[in-house]
């Protein structure tokens, strides 16, 4: 009798098809990793956005009231006018660079894409004659 759990022969179907499931389950692993690191990545930005945001609207509205405090009576419509159009120039600036920086990260999963890829040229190259 011959042993079923013994090694298929190298070049036959079985063998094949377990290396394209090997190759399968591993791609879908390096998937999964990418999957998670991504959502951590986003989670931990935005609750580090958020928390930054909040921090700063309130030290704003604390400057905000201090200097207006501070200044005379007829300056202080001048002074407010300046701080807003001050702040509504960071903020479009800092708006832009996000917007750069989010188009100039590497897309998510990529490394999973290259590695398909990859395994997909190999497969062909074996295949042509």
């Amino acid at each position: 009798m011959t042993d079923n759990t013994s090694q298929p022969r190298p070049g036959s179907l079985r063998s094949i098809l377990g290396g394209l499931v090997s190759l399968l389950l591993t791609r879908a692993e390096l998937f999964g990793l990418e999957a998670q690191e991504q959502k951590e990545a986003l989670l931990y930005n935005m609750l580090s956005g958020v928390a930054a945001l909040v921090a700063l609207l309130v030290g704003l509205q604390a400057l905000l009231l201090f200097i207006m405090v501070l200044s005379p009576e007829p300056w202080r419509a001048l002074v407010l006018g300046l701080l807003a159009l001050f702040f509504l120039l960071g903020g479009m600036v800092a708006l832009f660079r996000m917007r750069r920086r989010l188009h100039q990260q590497p897309a998510p999963f990529s490394a999973t894409l290259s590695e398909v890829r990859k395994d997909w040229d190999s497969l062909n190259e074996r295949g042509a004659p």
